[in-house]
């Protein structure tokens, strides 16, 4: 008990739904708030429940035991649990045997699928909206004729507005006073690019859709660009670096919600971030942006879900 008591802390900061219980009944000893939120019970009475009570069916336990039995560890499993009003939905399942205080204990973690799913559809039919723009544009102009102010690939704003941009903020600032901060994004395990391939390639998709999760994403006085090496950068006006950072934060966990198919197989999207901000004795956007490709470039180092600050 004490052990659990000194984890608690570390459970409910835990991303996802977390519950640790008796390998024999499924008495749930531990679980963090998210899990009793998505289980639609009271943390209380959650702790005196087995686990196995949210399983839609008693095979469902007996299937669980058997494959923990064989592998000690089931990983990302596609089921479904049941909230204590009957509400069934799909989760992500993962399960595994661990020994604390010299003492077996199971540890369930899962996601629910079901945001996701309508996530994805909903990006889907934007994807589907941006395709049929696009190919209206390409119709209208000829190969390269598109001005530098924005992106025909995914609707965003070039990196001539976006130097434009960053240069008339960092005026605004020095008379008026206020924050100035700067984020990229770059998707981490993306498709490999195909350059023969046209406009409905995987890795052309993906980065619309994540262009389209920014757009979503920013205020009005926000801006959203593509640079050549497809890392999106985000203006962020009367913004310091707490702000940059939570807006970094809702964008990769927004990308982890977000499937795509690559060779036949369904692959999650990641991304990395890299944060700056306009400090005060700074009369141009320079050392900002510099700051901001060194953030990124150790942000790349780190991998998925990595933010660099570097204020």
């Amino acid at each position: 008990m004490t052990a659990l008591q000194t984890l608690q802390p570390l459970i409910d900061t835990v991303q996802g739904c977390l519950v640790l219980s008796s390998p024999d009944d499924g008495r749930i000893v531990s679980a963090n708030q998210l899990a009793s939120i998505l289980l639609a019970c009271p943390h209380d009475e959650l702790l005196d429940r087995s686990m196995y009570d949210f399983l839609p069916h008693p095979a469902d336990a007996d299937a669980i035991r058997q494959d923990l039995d064989a592998h000690s560890m089931i990983y990302n499993r596609g089921m479904q649990l049941r909230t204590v009003n009957g509400r069934h939905f799909d989760v992500q399942l993962s399960v595994r045997k661990v020994s604390l205080n010299d003492a077996a204990m199971l540890v369930f973690s899962f996601s629910d699928r079901t945001e996701a799913k309508v996530m994805s559809q909903l990006l889907d039919y934007e994807r589907q909206l941006v395709q049929r723009s696009l190919n209206i544009v390409k119709t209208l102009k000829e190969e390269g004729s598109q001005s530098q102010d924005e992106d025909r690939l995914t609707g965003v704003a070039g990196m001539h507005r976006m130097m434009a941009a960053a240069h008339a903020e960092t005026s605004r600032v020095l008379r008026y006073g206020g924050a100035l901060s700067i984020l990229a994004l770059v998707l981490v395990n993306a498709p490999d690019m195909v350059p023969r391939e046209d406009d409905g390639s995987a890795y052309n998709h993906l980065l619309r859709l994540a262009a389209s999760l920014c757009l979503q994403s920013i205020r009005d006085s926000d801006l959203v660009a593509r640079r050549d090496d497809n890392a999106l950068i985000i203006l962020l006006p009367s913004t310091d670096m707490n702000g940059a950072s939570e807006l970094a934060r809702r964008l990769i966990t927004s990308l982890r919600q977000l499937t795509f198919l690559y060779q036949g197989e369904e692959h999650q999207a990641a991304a990395c971030v890299g944060l700056s901000e306009l400090r005060p004795d700074e009369a141009g956007p320079k050392p900002m942006l510099e700051r901001l490709e060194y953030a990124l470039q150790k942000a790349q180092e780190g991998g998925a879900n990595y933010i660099i600050r570097l204020p």
